[in-house]
């Protein structure tokens, strides 16, 4: 692009603006546009417009801020205003003033204005460079038919291109623009933008001077988090070799932390060098000066009326005599406003309504070694919430968002009750997690704070498409999960689009069928008790039907009824993450020449009644995303248990048939399950379960009836639902094929009374958009049951490893596939298990 004007303006605007600067001549006299008696003071008649042809005179006025009639000074600063206005309009390629004419003391101008040329067809080539990458290439840096080509547009595409290249080590990356005019539109330019990303650039060394007391290997290892020198094995896998400016500036600045940490307070880096060497890899090198080491001397309190000092000091967790560690003092005093956790004392401040108080360490004095320190406290007047709102809730009602606001208004301002609403909300999966954000405002005026929460509705309800499979085993599930439903208007006959919304409510209808049997089963569950209570009831009931052939012919019937209630009720203490639920099961068992293992006894026909309660305790702050937790964890005890019937009846139970003694069971039965979330290294998260189990009954006469027993191997599919039996996932062995019976035939109810399984898993997350949720797995498992107390071995473990990949839509829930390989020999094999393929949807390990 090139700028012209005449001298009439020269002085005034060419500081603002570049090209080329000449007078112009009249083509149609040849004599000069001005000469210098006509340079003065003139009233603007008019103007005209040459070049294009879509903007008026009239337009153009406005563009320029001009005004027929008002005066101008030649040269003056209103017409390089007006030139300035022009091509803030990104609208012009050429921008050109000329006088047009002089009558007396009035002057018209001439605008010479040459359209921007816009964008047509875009295409980036270059090695990897598909059509997903062409597209993303595109949507990332705004390249749609039709934009304006301003040289901003070219220079930010220049550099936006290259710098995603360099992030993952391509140091002389960079793009060619090859432009032609659009075959079809001459006002229309297609680009072709050649990517040249290079080779891929390694820091062959990064080496450190002055440092006396820390080796090189430790301070690359502890200080340099992203900047890493060529290495071999695991760790150069999670931490490639790369050199990102912004990354190592960010790791100088580490490295400095790192030396006050341990008490170098005085630590430094005198300078730093960085290099291409004959293989064009990168070379570093960092001079430091380490100074002395520090220790902490007297530590006070000045102005705390809140809290006493002694309760200070506690949690400080500093004392006189410890090494000055200042990045973790301060951290420990909240000086970063508390932004990793709320163990500091700012935030203990700011959970107790203090949202205005200031904590500020301060270095009183020095002597020798020795640092003195001041903890000055601001406390301030307490602030409470004002304001509360929220927007983006399509679909869910105002009175479902509202209850999970813990930033009500006139209660006391809390920094942890950001966090939690921020769990809540994205634990009730209506809202993509992705997409909540928070606006604070604090008034210190009148000490209050203002919040307004902005929500992105998700698709909550699923057609639920449920399977399995393991070997020769296959399982599916139809059904209909509406997990955002209102059963309010539901019955009112209203709001059907297709179903009634909005009310936090979930309706489930499923139909679940297997090659011998199937399943059926309706529930509800309401969240809140009458919309007040945070404790959710849920009712449902379910029939499963098997029917088997045997090896004669025979039809053999096993039906299986059961209905339960529960309440799961939100606790506050120890905090607000228990939960506590309490349930009731009936559960009715008819079988028809179906062969069950009592012991040494199999018995054809009969019927058995199982009425049992049950208990569990829970903590859950696994978060903050449901689909892909990245930190917290889930902890689940629970008991469930039938009325010890024995224990009051003079029944003599040695001489009844394994039937009579089952008609009404009873056992006890004892699960734990821990789930932990923490991320390694960037965005890798592992998971780590331990869960186990058993099972007994109140009389030694009966022991533990043959149903509800555990059964480890395979995906886990059965739950609860097939015959009773309880299915441990176990990747790498297929169904049930550890359990603790005598035979591995699918009509013996055998099982285990006892189990263990533990498991390891390293997450990686590949897409977390609202429309699909995908992510990278790796495992290791083991697990085992058993029968008897004096047969368990919780080191006796069949042992799997392998790889997954999980999918999570929003229409039909989490869909994946793992690949494992079992090292051990399930039951009746001579051979280790290998390899098995897992697919599983809405099925969580």
């Amino acid at each position: 692009m090139k700028l012209r004007f005449i001298p009439i303006i020269m002085f005034v605007a060419s500081a603002h603006f570049y090209g080329q600067v000449t007078p112009q001549g009249n083509t149609q006299d040849n004599n000069p546009v001005y000469t210098e008696n006509q340079t003065g003071t003139y009233k603007l008649k008019d103007i005209v417009i040459d070049g294009v042809k879509k903007y008026s005179p009239a337009q153009i006025l406005r563009f320029t801020g001009l005004n027929k009639g008002e005066t101008v000074d030649i040269p003056g600063q209103k017409i390089s205003s007006a030139i300035r206005k022009l091509w803030e309009q990104n609208a012009f390629s050429e921008v050109e003033v000329y006088v047009e004419s002089i009558e007396g003391d009035n002057v018209v101008l001439k605008f010479h204005l040459e359209d921007l040329k816009e964008l047509g067809e875009v295409k980036f080539t270059g090695k990897g460079i598909g059509k997903s990458k062409n597209e993303k290439l595109a949507k990332d840096n705004n390249l749609k038919p039709g934009v304006k080509i301003t040289q901003n547009l070219v220079s930010t595409l220049k550099t936006n291109v290259p710098k995603e290249y360099v992030s993952k080590g391509f140091a002389d990356a960079k793009i060619t623009i090859h432009d032609k005019i659009n075959a079809s539109d001459p006002n229309l330019v297609d680009w072709t933008i050649e990517v040249e990303k290079g080779k891929r650039i390694k820091i062959d060394h990064i080496e450190f001077e002055g440092n006396e007391t820390i080796s090189d290997a430790k301070l690359r290892k502890k200080a340099f988090k992203n900047t890493k020198q060529k290495r071999f094995g695991i760790g150069g896998i999670f931490k490639p070799s790369k050199f990102v400016r912004e990354k190592y500036e960010e790791d100088k600045h580490n490295l400095v932390n790192y030396y006050n940490s341990l008490g170098y307070r005085d630590a430094r880096i005198i300078s730093d060098s960085v290099w291409r060497n004959q293989n064009r890899n990168f070379e570093i090198n960092v001079k430091l000066n380490e100074g002395k080491k520090y220790y902490i001397g007297d530590i006070t309190f000045t102005g705390n009326t809140a809290f006493s000092t002694d309760y200070l000091e506690r949690v400080l967790g500093y004392k006189t005599g410890d090494i000055y560690d200042a990045i973790g003092f301060n951290k420990k005093v909240g000086e970063d406003g508390g932004k990793d956790d709320d163990s500091d004392i700012k935030s203990m401040y700011m959970n107790s309504g203090y949202l205005f108080s200031n904590v500020t360490p301060v270095e009183k004095s020095v002597n020798g070694d020795s640092i003195n320190l001041e903890i000055r406290i601001a406390e301030g007047e307490k602030a409470a919430w004002n304001r509360v709102s929220w927007s983006g809730n399509t679909t869910t009602h105002d009175h479902v968002v509202l209850r999970s606001l813990r930033t009500r208004p006139g209660s006391l301002f809390a920094k942890a009750d950001i966090r939690r609403t921020y769990f809540d909300l994205a634990s009730m999966q209506f809202f993509d997690p992705q997409a909540i954000k928070y606006d604070i405002q604090p008034n210190q005026q009148d000490n209050t704070v203002d919040v307004h929460w902005s929500l992105v509705e998700k698709g909550s309800s699923q057609v639920q498409l449920q399977a399995g499979y393991g070997g020769d085993t296959f399982i599916g599930t139809l059904g209909l999960t509406f997990n955002n439903f209102s059963l309010k208007n539901f019955l009112k006959l209203k709001g059907f689009r297709p179903i009634p919304q909005g009310d936090g409510q979930t309706l489930s209808l499923q139909a679940q069928a297997g090659y011998y049997f199937q399943n059926y089963g309706v529930s509800f569950m309401e969240p809140w008790l009458f919309g007040t209570k945070p404790t959710a009831l849920s009712v449902g009931i379910n029939q499963s039907l098997v029917n088997y052939s045997d090896q004669y012919g025979g039809s053999q019937k096993l039906n299986i009824f059961s209905a339960n209630v529960g309440l799961n009720r939100l606790l506050k203490w120890p905090d607000d993450y228990f939960s506590l639920y309490t349930g009731l099961q009936y559960q009715s068992y008819n079988f028809n020449n179906y062969p069950f293992q009592f012991g040494e006894v199999t018995e054809y026909n009969g019927n058995a009644q199982n009425f049992n309660i049950n208990v569990g305790l829970s903590r859950n702050s696994a978060g903050l995303d449901p689909i892909f937790p990245t930190q917290g964890s889930n902890v689940e005890a629970s008991v469930k248990f039938t009325p010890p019937y024995s224990l009051f009846s003079n029944k003599d139970y040695s001489t009844m048939t394994p039937v009579q003694k089952y008609k009404l069971m009873e056992f006890y039965k004892v699960k734990f399950k821990a789930d932990a979330y923490n991320e390694v290294i960037g965005k890798l998260v592992m998971r780590t379960t331990a869960e186990m189990g058993f099972m007994d009954g109140y009389n030694k006469e009966l022991g533990a009836p043959p149903f509800e027993r555990f059964y480890v191997g395979g995906t886990g599919l059965f739950g609860g639902r097939f015959d009773g039996r309880e299915l441990i996932p176990l990747r790498g062995y297929e169904n049930a094929s550890t359990n603790g019976g005598t035979r591995t035939d699918v009509t013996q109810l055998g099982g285990g009374t006892i189990y263990n399984r533990f498991s390891l898993e390293l997450r990686y997350p590949i897409s977390m958009n609202q429309t699909a949720k995908v992510y990278a797995l790796t495992f290791l498992e083991g697990g085992n049951v058993w029968n008897k107390w004096g047969d368990f071995n919780p080191f006796q473990l069949k042992r799997s490893a392998g790889v997954g990949i999980r999918v999570y839509m929003g229409a039909f829930g989490l869909i994946g596939f793992d690949f494992a390989y079992g090292f051990d020999k399930p039951l009746f094999s001579s051979e280790p298990s290998g390899w098995r393929t897992h697919f599983l949807m809405n099925q969580t390990l």
